[in-house]
């Protein structure tokens, strides 16, 4: 059989030379005289044998040579080489991607002007570019007074930046090498000057301050221009960074901190973690009090109406301003639950059906609004009262274009004199790219932003709105309440014509 079967290939050879690859003649020749069929083999089949050529990607002839295709094939790869270099340098965070405007973006900006801008209190105070090394703006804080905005990045960097003006004023931590993300920050009410940060390497980081005196209405003309923490920007990565001496380890843990959130009296901090957990500490003894999690291989005996834990990553994380016995959390697992110290279950009320990818939610009296990560139907009010989902915010007049909202960044209006009843919402994502604020009455858009790029992290404080995400670009936009804003009307030209007056006598009835 083995003999009729090679037989039968040489006889076929030149049939079977253009479907498949050429096979060795070595390899024939050994493997025949392994079998002692050599002699089987005609003189004319053997020099057909001997005439196949080797296997070559290039599909040369017998007259032609690889030495000319050789030195084609390393021309053309030093030029692709060459030009590469000739561009200009990537930053080492690649998603930083400068696009260019379309046309429909243009149309877009001049109508967005038009509608939101023009005749209106409403505008962009400050558009400042940073160094693409600082990583995304992942979360912003003003301070309780505006007076100046705490900035955290991916890289680790925790920036200090002017309320109006947005300059840099101090570098209260330096660039993390290898870079961890900094997700939360919260200002503490109590301690002067204090803030604290949760970053990605499970520590929760204490800052202080520095007293440095900026006002608001009238910023000084030697705000510092530039920072010289990000000069020495590259020498840090060959050694290892300076440590701030602003910022000290506050409570460590081995699983990424997420979301963080301050109790209403301050003496408590809830933390979300990585690992699914959700850890209360106690301000003052930095111990943990309490902590609310399941492990995974019980989840499967527990039935799904009786799970009060998250069984995801908590990325978001917000205390009642008004009650310091209650804060919400929002997890992976689509779920936004509220909590209560007081309970020794934790869980008090569970709502399904929010995707929540990031820091996208947050509290208001009896309300709680949450933004999802999903194209349409993201924004939603929750009463926590009736304990149900109160609204599902659809917009009415957003443009036709947006293929979706997909919320990142979620936040109450924070205007004590306009907004205590939570009218307004402020609203950023990868959907729309720009920044939203939204009247959830009326469910209309008030004014909107253009942003560079995603929107991950937002803030405010009276009528300025803070905003920033993936493009290194740091925003500060002014916003007014078009119901209390002070109507100007101008005067217009009005053509009298002045007559000689007629007087009437009592004569001239008679």
């Amino acid at each position: 059989m083995i003999c009729a079967y090679f037989l039968w290939y040489f006889n076929n050879t030149d049939r079977c030379e253009a479907r498949k690859p050429r096979i060795n003649t070595c390899c024939i020749k050994s493997s025949l005289l392994f079998y002692g069929i050599n002699k089987l083999v005609s003189p004319k089949m053997a020099s057909s044998l001997y005439n196949i050529s080797t296997y070559s990607r290039f599909n040369l002839s017998e007259s032609e040579s690889d030495i000319p295709v050789f030195v084609d094939e390393y021309r053309k790869r030093i030029k692709r080489q060459l030009a590469r270099e000739e561009e200009p340098p990537k930053s080492s965070f690649i998603s930083f991607v400068q696009k260019g405007l379309s046309i429909t973006d243009l149309t877009w900006l001049q109508d967005n002007r038009d509608r939101f801008f023009k005749g209106t209190e409403n505008k962009t105070l400050v558009k400042l570019d940073y160094l693409s090394e600082c990583g995304y703006i992942f979360c912003m804080e003003f301070s309780p007074e505006g007076d100046f905005v705490i900035i955290g990045h991916s890289s680790g960097l925790i920036q200090m930046r002017h309320g109006s003006t947005g300059t840099v004023l101090c570098t209260l931590r330096n660039v993390q090498f290898p870079p961890k993300p900094v997700y939360a920050i919260e200002y503490s009410m109590v301690e002067e000057r204090v803030c604290y940060a949760a970053c990605m390497d499970g520590a929760i980081y204490r800052i202080e301050i520095p007293n440095v005196v900026a006002p608001i209405e009238e910023p000084p003309l030697f705000c510092i221009r530039a920072d010289p923490a990000l000069e020495s920007f590259n020498m840090q990565f060959y050694g290892s960074p300076g440590i701030s001496s602003y910022s000290t380890p506050f409570i460590t843990q081995r699983s990424p901190a997420l979301s963080l959130g301050l109790t209403a009296d301050q003496t408590k901090m809830a933390v979300g973690y990585g690992d699914s957990s959700i850890k209360v500490y106690d301000m003052e003894t930095q111990e943990t009090e309490q902590t609310y999690k399941v492990h995974k291989l019980r989840l499967q005996f527990i039935p799904k109406k009786l799970q009060r834990m998250h069984f995801g990553q908590v990325c978001a994380l917000r205390c009642h301003k008004d009650r310091p016995y209650m804060f919400a959390s929002a997890a992976w697992d689509k779920t936004l639950r509220i909590w209560d110290i007081r309970c020794q279950v934790g869980c008090v009320m569970t709502f399904e059906g929010v995707d929540i990818c990031s820091d996208s939610i947050d509290l208001n009296r009896d309300h709680c609004i949450a933004g999802s990560w999903q194209a349409t139907e993201a924004l939603t009010v929750w009463d926590l009262v009736a304990r149900k989902r109160m609204n599902v915010i659809r917009v009415q007049n957003r443009r036709q274009d947006v293929d979706g909202e997909y919320i990142y960044a979620c936040r109450y209006w924070n205007s004590s004199e306009y907004n205590r009843k939570g009218k307004y919402a402020i609203v950023g994502g990868s959907g729309t790219n720009c920044l939203e604020v939204i009247n959830l009455h009326n469910r209309y858009i008030s004014c909107s932003y253009p942003a560079s790029g995603t929107v991950l992290a937002v803030a405010s404080h009276g009528e300025r709105v803070a905003f920033g995400g993936t493009a290194p670009v740091f925003n500060i936009a002014s916003f007014h309440d078009p119901k209390h804003e002070k109507q100007t009307y101008h005067e217009e030209e009005i053509d009298i014509e002045y007559k000689e007056s007629i007087i009437l006598r009592d004569e001239d009835f008679m």
